[in-house]
């Protein structure tokens, strides 16, 4: 089916053409984004090259889509859409299903779990929400990054491509009446965008990077940039602009600057600006973006980006080089791959003739090969249980046990989590409500994780169990967990402070149970994300100490016991993504770290120093076998990642855990006494 929309016919006349240096422009962005990724240090702030990206593509494709309104009075709908389809999902397809098979050769199943989620977000172009999800969940930079995470970009764009020509029409219709209805239409749908990332790099730094309505103001800006040549006043372009903006998109990109990612991004969007209108005219930046060389990298950056990020992943799981030359490697093979990728795929499938009436289908053709290739087959490609051709995380502890790992259902075990309970009234917070005396278990996913345990000792020793644990909320009162959304943010400060206060002690403890992850040794990676309600220039060692010692002040005026569970043992690699790729049990022995942990250290400080707290340790159940740990104990696993237990072998543990509850002297003198 042929649709036209006819448009008004005595608009200005724009004549748009090929610039080469465009080309040119583009291969900059991709290796600014690729040099960023890779780790130099030089150039940290080079995800700007996807800002450029964007008012790039704001640029051209309106200014396409202005020429066919300009040169017919009309825009066919589906032959814009066609032409996207056969443009971007060929070679998508192929790099998804391609990166699929390359991590089922090198990682192992535990690893790709995760990846089917990610594949299809990436297909079906909505992977920057889907990644947004996952890094608002309980400090996702834990995970493993994804060889798909660079389609965030990738799905930005295509929704605004579905979008914007029939907002441009609209804009276009409304100028009939009133000229300026179009420039006018655009600055303010980016302003509105710009005010969406103003908010949202306080409220949530994570929407502002990856939410479409943070983001969607540069490609507006291009599509304004397009509508102002369009009126004419490409004829007072400045020569000096190029160089500018070049010399500014270096200086953004590089470690020269230190502002936030909204500031920066705001900058390189001036740049990018700037860069654009020296390519529409001549002078030196434009010379040097027109080389052929720049213009043919230019031409394949879209296969480039595709094929970078995963390129770089595998890299690193089969070599240990130093940035600088995991750049050049990455470069040039991304760069090979595209360039073939252009030549036998993309190009023939773009250069081939398509009658008018098949536009139509041959987007709904694209989109049903992407959304089977989705739901279809990358599930069976990334759920194969076939073994890594390189063991994903040996120890080098492994001794001369031959126990083999034994046949686990890998995706029950990497799936268990406990489970969440969260409470703002009394009668809401009991899971287990038989009468006898009470425990109340507080914590983060450390609480998710024993909670099982705890409910089946509840039902055994016959305590009732009252519950609130919830993901990325420290136990202690007064923190702020700055990595999660505000809603979240504020979820998690009422749990604490005001319900220590209000809720707990009409639970009329006898004994609260604490639970949470280990911050030791993470200073980098807390610090400013744990901060004080209303701010303060402690340390996070300081902070984690001082706001414990104010918690169980709160507790000790309440009248209220309390014990602390100490930090189980980490590891230093995911044990089950070691036996996922191991042949032995051996293989993937966890060393005992050496030393006290700060935190474990303020917690014995404070049971030496009250007679109302106490402190426990489980790691002697668990790892009866110290210095070395054995991630399986029987037929269970003893670690779901690097830092969480599995719930099962607490509960397969859980009379000897129970027993150094009893020997913490916890239950002395309470009502407990008689549960044991």
């Amino acid at each position: 089916m042929r649709r036209r929309l006819l448009i008004l016919r005595n608009l200005p006349r724009v004549t748009w053409s090929h610039r080469p240096a465009l080309d040119g422009v583009r291969a900059l962005a991709v290796y600014l984004v690729l040099l960023f990724h890779v780790g130099l240090a030089t150039f940290d702030g080079g995800f700007v090259g996807v800002d450029l990206f964007f008012v790039l593509s704001g640029f051209l494709v309106t200014s396409v889509l202005l020429s066919e309104i300009d040169a017919t009075g009309s825009l066919r709908l589906g032959r814009f859409y066609a032409r996207r389809v056969r443009r971007l999902l060929p070679a998508a397809v192929v790099v998804v299903v391609a990166t699929g098979v390359a991590f089922v050769l090198f990682t192992s199943i535990v690893r790709r779990f995760p990846l089917v989620a990610d594949a299809r977000s990436a297909l079906l172009y909505y992977a920057n929400w889907h990644f947004l999800g996952q890094s608002n969940d309980y400090f996702a930079a834990d995970l493993q990054p994804s060889p798909y995470l660079h389609f965030w970009s990738l799905a930005i764009e295509e929704q605004y491509y579905v979008v914007f020509p029939l907002v441009l029409l609209g804009l276009v219709a409304l100028s009939r009446r009133r000229a300026w209805a179009l420039p006018v239409g655009l600055a303010v749908l980016a302003l509105v965008s710009v005010a969406s990332q103003l908010y949202w790099r306080s409220a949530d730094p994570n929407h502002a990077y990856y939410g479409t309505d943070a983001r969607l103001y540069q490609l507006l800006v291009g599509s304004l940039l397009a509508q102002v040549f369009r009126a004419g006043w490409s004829r007072t372009r400045p020569a000096w602009s190029g160089l500018v903006g070049l010399a500014m998109m270096v200086v953004v990109s590089s470690a020269l600057l230190d502002v936030s990612p909204t500031w920066r991004g705001l900058l390189a969007t001036l740049a990018a600006v700037l860069l654009i209108v020296g390519m529409m005219g001549e002078g030196p930046a434009t010379r040097l973006f027109a080389l052929p060389g720049l213009v043919y990298l230019g031409k394949i950056s879209y296969g480039t980006y595709l094929w970078h990020w995963p390129v770089i992943l595998i890299l690193r799981e089969v070599l240990d080089v130093s940035p600088w030359l995991l750049a050049v490697l990455a470069g040039v093979l991304s760069t090979a791959l595209a360039a073939l990728s252009a030549e036998i795929l993309e190009l023939p499938i773009r250069r081939r003739p398509g009658a008018p009436r098949w536009q139509w289908p041959v987007a709904a053709i694209g989109v049903t090969v992407s959304a089977i290739t989705a739901f279809v087959v990358m599930p069976p490609i990334l759920h194969s249980d076939r073994q890594p051709a390189l063991v994903a995380g040996g120890t080098g502890y492994a001794g001369s046990d031959r126990t083999p790992v034994p046949d686990l259902d890998w995706d029950a075990v990497a799936h268990d989590f406990g489970g969440a309970h969260k409470c703002s009234q009394p009668e809401d917070c009991y899971v287990v409500d038989n009468g006898g005396p009470t425990v109340v278990l507080v914590g983060d996913s450390h609480g998710k994780m024993v909670l099982p345990m705890f409910e089946e000792l509840a039902r055994e020793k016959g305590f009732t169990l009252a519950v609130n644990v919830a993901d990325g909320c420290p136990w202690q009162a007064g923190l702020s967990n700055e990595n999660r959304p505000p809603d979240l943010r504020q979820k998690c400060i009422d749990l604490r402070g005001d319900w220590y206060d209000d809720v707990l002690p009409r639970l009329h403890p006898d004994l609260v149970v604490l639970v949470e992850q280990s911050y030791d040794g993470e200073a980098e990676k807390y610090e400013g994300t744990l901060t004080r309600i209303g701010g303060s220039d402690e340390t996070l060692s300081e902070l984690l100490a001082r706001t414990t010692r104010e918690t169980l002040d709160t507790f000790h005026d309440h009248g209220i016991r309390s014990l602390v569970v100490k930090n189980t043992i980490p590891a230093e690699a995911d044990p089950l993504d070691c036996l996922a790729g191991a042949t032995y049990v051996s293989e993937c022995l966890v060393p005992v770290p050496i030393g006290v942990d700060d935190s474990d250290a303020a917690y014995q400080a404070e049971d030496v120093a009250r007679d109302d707290m106490w402190s426990v340790d489980l790691n002697p159940v668990l790892c009866p076998d110290a210095p070395l740990c054995r991630p399986v104990l029987g037929d269970t696993v003893v670690w779901r990642d690097h830092d969480h237990l599995t719930t099962k072998i607490l509960l397969r543990l859980r009379e000897q855990i129970w027993q150094q509850i009893v020997d913490s002297g916890a239950l002395d003198g309470s009502g407990l006494a008689g549960t044991r």
